[in-house]
């Protein structure tokens, strides 16, 4: 497959090296990617206005342009551009507006190569990683893991609840909820906390007391006997997991 990736930058340094880690990660695939360089959030919004679609877009927010940065991004959600997007930045100033516009990652420069080797694992991830299969009422769905931020179960259904922050609501269940959420908790992204809830620790902005609070702004209980054990797993995944 060949992966169409926007590298939206005012700084050539910055576009050349992140070009050549992204032609080296996906000739380790055996993948081939087309990177195309865009000096400024004009001429990303111009290749929109185009037509043009991305697999990922990668825009550096700066001093003097992070607001444009940020408008671009909203307008390219807006024009229907649900390709992972994912920012530069020198500060964290302009992070929670990042996540706002449905940024998969925030990334301070300078970054370390592994690390922007897992923010390419993450983007790459709806065309390899794993996905759930559930019953709904209108038919089987597909979830990307990558997609899901958290899993509420109640009254017998369980509510995907995912990044777009679509609710997605399986049939009433006829088996434990344990046994629906066995192939998450399989994978170490996904916690859970609850007895009726599973998270994903990437989608997890803060751990407060009794309570992890999402990025979409939801909040999942914590039961006051786990909160030690669910704060050590949660750091050591943060740790592993820069």
């Amino acid at each position: 497959m060949i992966f169409h990736i926007a590298v939206c930058s005012p700084d050539p340094v910055l576009r050349g090296r992140v070009e050549r880690q992204c032609l080296e990660y996906y000739a380790r695939r055996a993948d081939a990617c087309i990177v195309e360089q865009l000096p400024g959030v004009d001429a990303l919004l111009a290749r929109d206005a185009e037509g043009t679609r991305y697999e990922l877009y990668l825009v550096e927010l700066t001093a003097g342009n992070a607001p444009a940065g940020l408008k671009a991004a909203d307008t390219l959600r807006r024009h229907g551009a649900r390709a992972p997007l994912a920012f530069f930045a020198h500060t964290p100033a302009h992070a929670y507006n990042a996540y706002r516009v449905d940024a998969m990652q925030y990334l301070l420069l300078p970054f370390r190569p592994e690390q922007f080797t897992a923010l390419l694992d993450r983007a790459t991830e709806p065309e390899y990683g794993p996905v759930i299969a559930v019953s709904t009422a209108a038919g089987l769905r597909a979830l990307p893991f990558a997609n899901i931020e958290y899993l509420e179960c109640t009254h017998h259904v369980v509510h995907f609840h995912l990044a777009t922050g679509e609710d997605v609501p399986s049939l009433s269940l006829r088996v434990p909820f344990a046994e629906v959420a066995k192939p998450l908790l399989a994978d170490d992204r996904f916690l859970q906390p609850h007895r009726s809830y599973v998270v994903n620790l990437a989608a997890a902005e803060q751990l407060a007391a009794g309570e992890f609070r999402m990025r979409s702004g939801a909040r999942v209980p914590i039961p006051r006997g786990k909160e030690a054990a669910v704060r050590a797993r949660f750091k050591a995944w943060m740790e592993q997991n820069p």
